[in-house]
């Protein structure tokens, strides 16, 4: 399905996940992660995490030494303050964004219902948006052995995106997307991966600031930090051959999680990123996506919980005792406690934050977004949460619009879903 980078972790070893996964694994048990599309979403919730009674960030440091050996010093200094009254200093031309997914990160653009026009621009530029995300899917459009060259045709469609972008006064984010063969074998590919950097710095090196380079949109599967880190030095060190000062943004293990932040070795540059995802509460975002495994097939789910009656989780969902624990406190807890609400939201800022903090590295929200299988409302309650706390903490941030489930602009009529609208930008 075009949902996702990466997938469900069925029949992958509990054990391998365990040893990063921020909350306990029994052995053979169900891990709680599903992610089989296009979005490639942390599926495993903050409500199950804080059940397990996991410091994210103390387990981390000490994985994170152990597995890479070279852990950034900042990162590993004590934070200073309260996450929750973290504010970072602007990113200039990054604050308030929208991701052009589903086109240049299908397997072929078009084949996801998706073709990037000069409209998608004209719009991000009328809403006063000040940049835009680009999922690439280079590893589809190039050769499968050394020189491992990029298709000229498909670069030319880059070219044509980041042209539209500086005609229309965007920033725009070049995202290395849907590399789902780095992910099941990384060593197999990491040369390939290299190289692609290396073809992608080159093209654009005299391309201006406002042209950001994501090294790898959210690491997964067998991808772990051990693995992803040494392969993003090698790509940084390619990149800063031919462009000493580009921003360069590093997506976290886990699909972008911010339970994973903690494991990145970033270098020591003022030009690195953090970057992550936000799509907790999943059973709300993903709810009845099809996607996702079944048991996010319940729907009704309203943001922020409780819900006025109890709602009812289909068959597959009470299977799972994670699943089962999140719909009983979703349905009895009081809102300023609820695993379906605001709560959630601020305890995953409050991990990013606490990251910056630490790491003296600015951090900075790539995706995120609701199914429009929820309720209106619900949708546009929780997009103003989570645009809402960015902004309150200087974070920029970048809607993921898919053209479809999740999507934001209706290119065609030239206009916006009115409520996604109204939570993104208050009018």
């Amino acid at each position: 399905m075009r949902s996702g980078c990466c997938w469900s972790v069925a029949g992958a070893s509990s054990e391998r996940h365990a040893e990063f996964a921020p909350w306990p694994l029994a052995a053979g048990a169900q891990h709680p992660l599903q992610c089989p599309g296009e979005l490639g979403k942390l599926a495993a919730m903050q409500f199950s995490r804080s059940l397990a009674l996991i410091a994210a960030f103390g387990s981390l440091a000490g994985c994170h030494s152990q597995a890479t050996g070279s852990a950034n010093p900042a990162a590993q200094a004590s934070p200073e303050g309260d996450p929750a009254t973290f504010h970072q200093a602007p990113l200039a031309g990054l604050m308030r964004g929208i991701n052009l997914g589903n086109g240049l990160d299908a397997p072929s653009e078009g084949e996801w219902g998706v073709t990037l026009s000069e409209q998608h621009f004209e719009l991000a530029q009328a809403a006063k948006l000040d940049h835009v995300r680009l999922p690439v899917r280079f590893s589809a459009h190039a050769m499968s052995k050394a020189p491992y060259t990029i298709e000229p045709e498909f670069f030319a469609r880059v070219d044509w995106a980041i042209e539209q972008a500086t005609k229309h006064e965007l920033g725009i984010i070049v995202d290395l997307h849907h590399y789902e063969e780095l992910m099941e074998e990384p060593e197999a590919h990491a040369d390939r991966f290299v190289a692609f950097w290396s073809q992608i710095a080159e093209r654009y090196a005299k391309q201006p600031p406002s042209v950001v380079f994501e090294l790898l949109n959210e690491p997964c599967k067998n991808l772990t930090p051990p693995k992803v880190n040494p392969l993003y030095r090698r790509a940084y060190e390619v990149i800063r051959k031919s462009n000493p000062n580009r921003r360069i943004m590093y997506d976290p293990y886990f699909w972008a999680s911010t339970s994973y932040l903690g494991a990145l070795d970033l270098p020591n540059d003022p030009q690195a990123i953090a970057h992550f995802h936000m799509y907790q509460p999943i059973l709300f975002t993903h709810q009845g996506a099809d996607w996702m495994g079944p048991e996010y097939q319940t729907t009704g789910v309203v943001f922020p919980g409780p819900p006025r009656k109890p709602l009812e989780p289909v068959a597959d969902a009470k299977k799972l005792s994670w699943v089962r624990d999140w719909f009983n406190a979703y349905n009895t807890l009081p809102a300023d406690k609820n695993p379906g609400g605001v709560k959630t939201i601020r305890d995953e800022f409050d991990r990013a934050s606490r990251y910056a903090m630490r790491s003296h590295h600015p951090i900075y929200l790539g995706e995120f977004g609701a199914i429009d299988n929820a309720d209106a409302d619900s949708r546009g309650h929780f997009v103003e949460a989570v645009r809402s706390e960015a902004e309150r903490r200087g974070i920029g941030w970048c809607y993921w619009d898919d053209g479809g489930k999740m999507k934001a602009m209706l290119v065609k009529e030239k206009s916006w879903v009115p409520v996604l609208h109204q939570a993104l930008f208050g009018n």
